[in-house]
Parts: C-alpha cells; sequence; structure tokens
C-alpha cells in the first residue's frame, strides 16, 4: 500500500499554535531549540533523582515476612543425578524395609513355635 494522500483530502485548518514554557523563569537544561524529538528520548524531565532506603520501606510497610524464590531450570545433569539419587534411595529404603520385615516374620514363627511347643508338653 502506497503512503499517499488521497485526492480529495482536505486537511483541517487549524489554529496557530504558540507554546510557551509554564514558567520561563526556572532554568531548563534544554535550550529553547531543543527538537521534540529530544525531549521525548529524555522523557520531558529536567532532573531524575531516586533515592531509596530499605530502612524507610521496611518502617512504611512492615512486613510479617519476607521470601525469597530462585528460579532455575532444571538440566540433563540435574535431572540424571535426581532420577539416580532417587533411585538409590528406594532401594536402600526397600532393603531396610524387607530385611526387617523377615526378620519379623522369623522372629513372630521362632515365637509362635516355641509357645506351641510348651503348650502341647
Amino acid at each position: 500500500m502506497d503512503r499517499s494522500q488521497p485526492t480529495d483530502f482536505v486537511p483541517p485548518t487549524l489554529l496557530p499554535l504558540t507554546i510557551s514554557p509554564l514558567d520561563s523563569s526556572i532554568p531548563s537544561r534544554f535550550s529553547k531549540n531543543t527538537s521534540i524529538g529530544t525531549l521525548l528520548d529524555e522523557y520531558f524531565l529536567e532532573e531524575w533523582t531516586q533515592t531509596g532506603s530499605y530502612e524507610d520501606y521496611f518502617a512504611a510497610c512492615a512486613p510479617t515476612h519476607c521470601n525469597f524464590e530462585y528460579v532455575t531450570r532444571n538440566n540433563l545433569l540435574y535431572v540424571a543425578a535426581s532420577v539416580l539419587g532417587l533411585y538409590g534411595g528406594l532401594t536402600i529404603g526397600l532393603r531396610f524395609i524387607t530385611w526387617n520385615a523377615i526378620w519379623l516374620y522369623r522372629w513372630m514363627k521362632k515365637r509362635i513355635r516355641s509357645h506351641r511347643v510348651t503348650v502341647q508338653s
């Protein structure tokens, strides 16, 4: 699409526009001939002062607790180490449970047999 104006376009009539500073007695870092583009690039700000005080923030907000969150993506090495760690932990846990269950079963069986022997005698 070409950006030419239509042939029947009639621009609106504008009143003369005179722009002056709000208070010309205040010195400015911008000259009178500064372009609008430059002013836009500078956000129409004369100066920017930023002061931050954690003490003032905590005094005003008085948070009951503070959270810190560290977000990271898991890579292949982390996943492999986690799976191996989970496998190792489950292996040790199941081995412990199995051997103790077998010991408990043998102990109960021995007690029942010794109780039967003493009762039958």
